[in-house]
């Protein structure tokens, strides 16, 4: 889950231009836990995320309910995908 944050933290630094410098300027914190965040090495915390919130103009639960949109789309096309064991019982069925 941490790692879905990450990306949700990106996608909403770059939409609005900022560099993670910048987005740690805003927030007031270090440009390093900016990147731990975005590379999923850390989760943060209650308040830090309202924190980023205000930062990226949104809400904090702007951030979460894009975190589990994604973490359900995630979950649906993982059970839509056919596992590797699937893919060669068909490939050796498809070839008798």
């Amino acid at each position: 889950m941490a790692k879905v944050f990450g990306e949700v933290l990106r996608e909403h630094r770059i939409r609005l231009e900022l560099t993670q410098e910048q987005l740690a300027f805003e927030a007031d914190i270090r440009r390093t836990y900016v990147s731990m965040l975005e590379l999923g090495q850390h989760q943060p915390t209650l308040t830090m995320l309202f924190t980023l919130g205000i930062a990226l103009k949104c809400s904090p639960s702007e951030l979460l309910a894009e975190v589990e949109r994604k973490l359900e789309s995630t979950k649906q096309a993982k059970r839509k995908s056919p596992t590797a064991a699937r893919k060669r019982v068909r490939a050796v069925s498809d070839k008798n």
